[in-house]
């Protein structure tokens, strides 16, 4: 369970901090994390995910010390979300966690495109935005190129806009690697 708590707030980054923030970080970032092969930090990441990377190295009085100097809504939004985050079951936090790896893993166009997604997916109407879920947990289990053949059906077309297509096709690129 610690290594899982370990990477509660690299995940939690790209929802949470704006670059402004990511300058008060307040110790160095560590060479490597425990208990995960090549997790290692990548230069490229969201400037948000490396001040939380760095949060999540310190320890509990330290992290205090520099959450202590946001805003009360910004610091109780983050710890909120870190809350919300440890409550999940370890399968869907293993699931999160990957998905994270997998975009930071893209390259900084693509990692863009897949954010704005993100942004985008939570601000449309809750109808929406079940659907398009509903239709990513689906193609979750599909090998990519059966992925990207269904994509392009008439049935697939049909059911979502121009800009809800886009969406899904940016957010399955950090889908699960499936192999036939």
């Amino acid at each position: 369970m610690f290594v899982l708590r370990a990477y509660t707030i690299p995940l939690l980054a790209a929802m949470l901090l704006t670059p402004v923030f990511a300058q008060q970080a307040a110790r160095p970032q560590a060479q490597t994390r425990q208990g995960r092969p090549n997790a290692q930090p990548k230069a490229g990441n969201h400037p948000g995910e490396r001040l939380f990377d760095r949060l999540a190295r310190m320890t509990p009085e330290e992290r205090e010390k520099a959450l202590s100097r946001l805003p009360p809504a910004q610091r109780a939004n983050i710890e909120k979300r870190i809350q919300s985050f440890q409550k999940l079951p370890p399968a869907a936090q293993e699931r999160r966690l990957d998905r994270l790896e997998r975009l930071n893993s893209l390259p900084p166009q693509e990692q863009r495109q897949v954010r704005r997604s993100m942004n985008q997916l939570k601000d449309l109407p809750q109808d929406r935005r079940m659907a398009i879920n509903r239709e990513l947990q689906r193609m979750s289990v599909m090998p990519d190129d059966e992925r990207q053949a269904y994509m392009n059906t008439e049935e697939f077309r049909n059911r979502f806009s121009p800009d809800e297509r886009q969406m899904v096709g940016n957010l399955a690129e950090i889908l699960p690697s499936r192999q036939n």
